[in-house]
Parts: structure tokens; C-alpha cells; sequence
């Protein structure tokens, strides 16, 4: 099994920006990503800021990281239909060190529950993504598996990501085989400093018994959290590292 990234969710404006990147600069594996909405991130807002302030600190100082964006609530919902807030419009235009898009992968969090997409917005956001040119993440569930393997066959590119707790850091029983054989498969729920070892175990064996490539990666958030609820950098630390071990451990065994 191949590790792509260990992300680390909800990286935001109470998160120390020196700090985050010389920890991701420690981590290879490593990856932020920033939860936007219309309640999240409105214009005018500090997490706005803190990006825009995250951008010029990479590039004042020569450093490149992996980000990803988390699209939720009315934003998403404005792209199933074709459309792009201009605060997002602004988010997906920023530029890394290397003057490549700083967020290189795109979270939509549709059909979770808390939106109103219709089923027949496969050929909307195919369109969306031959304009933004950026790798989709897409939440896989029940509830919109149809069309999730119907964007699959129209051939949208996208990262597929298994999270039975819709995002409330429950931890499942064991993890779901991948649902596709040829692209990146990620993991969330209830994963955190403490067990990210555990869960990287059962992520492997549902993935060697399945015909895939064997790329995946792992996601926490709540795992994360302080007493706060803010990201605590201390526990993204334990949590890269323990994830770090593993793979060294693991990635040239036969039986991962």
C-alpha cells in the first residue's frame, strides 16, 4: 500500500501559519486543508485573510506544501450548478512558489446530508472542472453513490474518499474496500494520533483485497482538535508521525 498523504482538516485562522508550514516541511506526507463555505469564509472574513496571508509566507519564504480546499453548504452547492462564488473564484486563483494553484485538490462535499444538489449535475461539474483544471475530492456514500459512479464513467478526475460518519470523526467497525480499481482511495473517520497505526492496518487490508493500485491516503479533523475545537498542531505532529512510522515500516512488506 502506497501512502499519498496524511492530511491534516481544518487548518484555519487560530492555526499558526509558521509554525503549520515548518511542519509540513518535517512531513513529505503531509497535507492541510482549509474548510470553506458561505458561513465559513464570507468576504471580508479571517479565514480569507489567513489564506492570503498563508500565501505570501510561502512564497516570502521559498517554501511549497500540500493544500487541498474543503468546499461545504451553498459554495458546493453553487458548483453542481456551473457556478463559482467570487470568494472561492479568489481561493482557486492563489499561487504557490512554483506559480502553480496552492490548492492543488478540491473537497466537494455534496449528497452528505446538509445540501440540495439534483442527481443530474454530472455533465455541470465535468464542464466545471475542464474550466478550474483541479482535482476533485469526492465524498463516497450512500447517498450519492449513483452519481459519483456515473461522474467515474464520464470521466471526471477525482480522488474518492470513504467517511461513513459524514464528517462527525465516528470511527467505523473496519474500512470499505475501494469502490474503484485505478484512482487515489482516502480514508477519514475517527482517525487520530492515538490509532492512526490501527486504522492504517485495516486500510491496508481492505485495500490488498481489492483490484486496485493501492494508493490511498488518510484524513483527520476532529482527531485533531483541542479543547477548543481549533486544530492543535501538537496532536497534527503525533499524528504525521505515527502515520510517518507506519509507512516506513510497512511500505516495502508484502503483506500491505
Amino acid at each position: 500500500m502506497n501512502l499519498v498523504y496524511v492530511t491534516c482538516s481544518g487548518t484555519n485562522e487560530h492555526t499558526d501559519i509558521r509554525e503549520m508550514c515548518e511542519l509540513m516541511q518535517a512531513f513529505s506526507l503531509g497535507e492541510i486543508a482549509v474548510q470553506v463555505s458561505e458561513k465559513q469564509s464570507p468576504a471580508g472574513s479571517p479565514r480569507l485573510e489567513w489564506v492570503r496571508e498563508l500565501t505570501a509566507y510561502l512564497k516570502e519564504n521559498d517554501i511549497a506544501i500540500n493544500a487541498a480546499l474543503h468546499i461545504n453548504r451553498t459554495w458546493v452547492e453553487n458548483m453542481c450548478r456551473g457556478i463559482v462564488v467570487p470568494e472561492l473564484q479568489e481561493l482557486l486563483e492563489l499561487k504557490d512558489v512554483y506559480d502553480l494553484p496552492l490548492f492543488k485538490r478540491l473537497q466537494l462535499n455534496f449528497k452528505i446530508g446538509r445540501d440540495d444538489v439534483r442527481e443530474d449535475c454530472d455533465d455541470t461539474l465535468i464542464e466545471l472542472q475542464h474550466l478550474i483544471k483541479r482535482k476533485f475530492i469526492l465524498s463516497y456514500n450512500q447517498s450519492n453513490e449513483r452519481i459519483i459512479r456515473q461522474l467515474y464513467l464520464e470521466g471526471l478526475h477525482f480522488d474518492c474518499l470513504y467517511d461513513s460518519s459524514f464528517g462527525t470523526g465516528v470511527i467505523p467497525d473496519s474500512r470499505p474496500a475501494p469502490a474503484f480499481a485505478d484512482i487515489l482511495q482516502g480514508y477519514a473517520g475517527g482517525i487520530k494520533p492515538e490509532n492512526v497505526a490501527a486504522e492504517l492496518d485495516k486500510i491496508a487490508a481492505a485495500v490488498k483485497n481489492s483490484a486496485t493500485l493501492g494508493n490511498v491516503y488518510i484524513d483527520a479533523q476532529k482527531g485533531l482538535e483541542d479543547e477548543n475545537t481549533h486544530l492543535s498542531l501538537e496532536k497534527c505532529h503525533q499524528y504525521l508521525s505515527a502515520a510517518q512510522k507506519w509507512y516506513h515500516n510497512h511500505r516495502w512488506n508484502s503483506e500491505f
